[in-house]
């Protein structure tokens, strides 16, 4: 299952989805209205879509998440996590929360275009990444790193792949963590993200080394 960030679609999963139905899973790319409400609302939809999956035996679903996808799979885990759940990968998740989210949360403009999602992305105390259980469950992380200086670098530190500083992806208990070479918008299309993402989803652990 592929879930996408804030204020994207379906759309921008679809090399993802193309890269797993070539290596033989069903996919199913779930889209939802990322800035139209929180995330416990968006990950209380993600649950209806997978109680509605028919049973078939001893299938487990994985998770390939970008973004903010990786935060409504980490709530949709901690409200009780379906015994169908399988791997998960996350695409340069905010899982410490967001700096630029947090500095630009009281900007009219900012909470009418990322809307309630987007607020809760901040690293105070309304936090929901900061606020949601740590991992217990299998979980690779993948950050992206950019070489060229970030519009919003001053706020989210250093290495960063634009939007998401590297230390804020990772989450205590996940299995494995990687970074790639790469800017946060790209990364379900990134080469070698997706490489990894798919070793991680077969095996339980990413390539070696990292090519960042």
């Amino acid at each position: 299952m592929l879930v996408h960030g804030l204020k994207r679609t379906r759309a921008s999963m679809w090399p993802a989805a193309i890269a797993a139905r070539r290596r033989g899973y069903s996919v199913l790319n779930w889209g939802y209205p990322s800035a139209t409400a929180s995330i416990a609302a968006h990950a209380a939809s993600l649950r209806r879509t997978l109680d509605a999956i028919p049973p078939s035996g001893e299938r487990r679903i994985h998770f390939l998440t970008h973004s903010l996808g990786g935060i409504v799979v980490r709530a949709l885990i901690a409200g009780g996590a379906p015994g169908t759940v399988g791997r998960v990968v996350m695409l340069g998740p905010p899982n410490a929360g967001n700096e630029i989210a947090q500095h630009l949360r009281h900007a009219r403009a900012f909470r009418r275009v990322m809307g309630p999602a987007g607020l809760e992305l901040g690293t105070g105390a309304e936090s929901v990444p900061r606020r949601l259980p740590d991992a217990a469950f299998d979980l690779g992380v993948i950050a992206g790193h950019r070489l060229r200086p970030a519009l919003f670098g001053r706020w989210i530190g250093s290495p960063n792949d634009g939007l998401v500083s590297v230390s804020a992806t990772r989450l205590v208990g996940m299995r494995d963590h990687i970074i790639v070479r790469g800017g946060h918008a790209l990364l379900p299309c990134n080469p070698r993200a997706l490489h990894h993402a798919f070793v991680f989803l077969a095996t339980g652990h990413f390539d070696r080394p990292s090519v960042a």
